[in-house]
């Protein structure tokens, strides 16, 4: 139960600050670790979306903590260091989050709290999935389990480029979709021009992948038993590029920028789930 509130509480956290980012309100607390210098700030939208971010924050790093702990008393071995890591990253978290308001949210510091927060969210889904009691923790890259890994990067990494595009301000440097200024390829491949073109070629490289991964599963006997799972990331894939579509034609409107990330956090934890299936006793043996 535990693990589920907490995985839960990060992926509000992740949608949470994707709101405050689309309202423009991540320094509405222009500081920190307080908020307009109270503990509880002025009534007024873009404070109190900024405020909750850091009280959401506050409730899913406690969570985490609790798991974290439970888990590092059950895993065995170098099992350990996943919940040391979580502890770990969620302090940097912390330190970055008020270096985020201080520094007044620098591009590249801003992403990297993005993806971090990213990791730490995956990881709570680790320790959620393996108890270390009734299902003892595995990991692997070979095989079966390394396709669904890899294939899990590359969308961490089309998320992570996307998070990047947003905070440099480039998410409508091509205000066309699903064109790009026009055409198949933009004309001139520089600054926020290339940053929008790169998110939209790995996406369609993601799009590719997942599409390919699922008529594998109509080929590999053993693939067959994800093939569910698969047709549900096409599905999620389908829905992400009309979302993507709608967040350019909506000029970056913020719940269509919400829910392009919650499609993206779906499809993660879809591709964590295949992979962790793999790493089950029935996974190996089969």
């Amino acid at each position: 139960m535990l693990g589920r509130v907490t995985v839960g509480l990060f992926f509000v956290l992740l949608l949470w600050g994707n709101l405050v980012a689309g309202l423009k309100a991540g320094l509405a607390c222009p500081d920190w670790p307080l908020c307009h210098g109270k503990i509880l700030p002025p009534f007024r939208l873009d404070i109190y979306m900024e405020f909750l971010h850091r009280v959401i924050a506050g409730t899913a790093g406690v969570a985490l903590v609790v798991l974290s702990y439970r888990r590092f008393r059950h895993y065995r071995g170098g099992a350990k260091a996943v919940p040391a890591l979580a502890v770990t990253l969620l302090a940097l978290e912390i330190v970055m989050g008020g270096a985020v308001v201080l520094l007044q949210i620098p591009v590249r510091l801003t992403t990297v709290h993005f993806t971090t927060g990213l990791v730490v969210f995956l990881l709570a889904y680790y320790m959620m999935v393996f108890d270390g009691v009734r299902t003892s923790p595995s990991f692997s890259v070979r095989g079966y389990p390394g396709l669904f890994f890899g294939i899990g990067v590359l969308v961490f990494l089309l998320a992570a480029l996307g998070a990047y595009v947003r905070h440099a301000d480039a998410g409508l440097s091509l205000p066309d979709w699903p064109t790009s200024l026009g055409g198949l390829v933009p004309g001139l491949l520089t600054g926020g021009v290339l940053l929008q073109f790169s998110h939209r070629v790995v996406a369609a490289l993601v799009a590719l992948t997942v599409v390919a991964l699922w008529a594998a599963t109509r080929l590999d006997d053993h693939l067959g038993r994800h093939r569910r799972m698969a047709g549900g990331l096409v599905l999620l894939i389908l829905a992400q590029v009309a979302v993507g579509g709608a967040v350019v034609m909506t000029r970056l409107y913020f719940l269509s920028t919400a829910l392009h990330l919650a499609v993206a956090l779906a499809m993660l934890m879809m591709l964590a789930r295949m992979w962790m299936r793999e790493l089950s006793p029935e996974g190996r043996s089969s």
